[in-house]
């Protein structure tokens, strides 16, 4: 078996920590609850679609926030998914011409007792109505590539 030189032993020692580090690093969990955690964009809502993708949902663990057409959001739920049990939900209080679908929203987002995620669709569920949520961001934060902008520019 080969000897290490000290030089040799640091070089292993920092490879090895470097993996370690590297491994730790790793994703997040995915699921809690079976509900994927990540960012959802508002498609539907008290039995309809919604005009606009300018709605959003993210969720990470126990925390909840997004993005409304007028205000930013968040709230904590203090059950385990796919319960939910929110605490009231905090925004910025600005007004725009879609602050009565932000509000509708809000309210029925407040008043939800429960997630369901299947077919890439994420229902939240409160006594009255549902809202269906697709994996997405907002329309007016979609990401263009660096070779789209530069074209966008010539």
């Amino acid at each position: 078996m080969p000897r290490l030189t000290p030089a040799g032993l640091g070089v292993a020692v920092a490879a090895t920590a470097a993996t370690l580090a590297l491994a730790s690093c790793g994703p997040a969990p995915i699921e809690t609850g079976g509900i994927p955690q990540g960012e959802y964009v508002l498609v539907g809502m008290d039995g309809g679609t919604v005009p606009l993708r300018n709605v959003t949902l993210s969720l990470a663990g126990t925390q909840i926030t997004g993005r409304g057409p007028c205000n930013s959001f968040s709230t904590q739920n203090s059950a385990t998914l796919p319960a939910l049990q929110l605490s009231p939900i905090a925004s910025t209080r600005m007004y725009c011409k879609d602050a009565p679908l932000e509000g509708r929203f809000f309210s029925v987002l407040q008043s939800a007792t429960s997630m369901e995620y299947s077919g890439g669709v994420l229902k939240v569920k409160s006594p009255e109505t549902w809202l269906i949520l697709e994996r997405g961001h907002r329309a007016d934060e979609v990401q263009v590539s660096a070779v789209e902008a530069a074209r966008g520019t010539q």
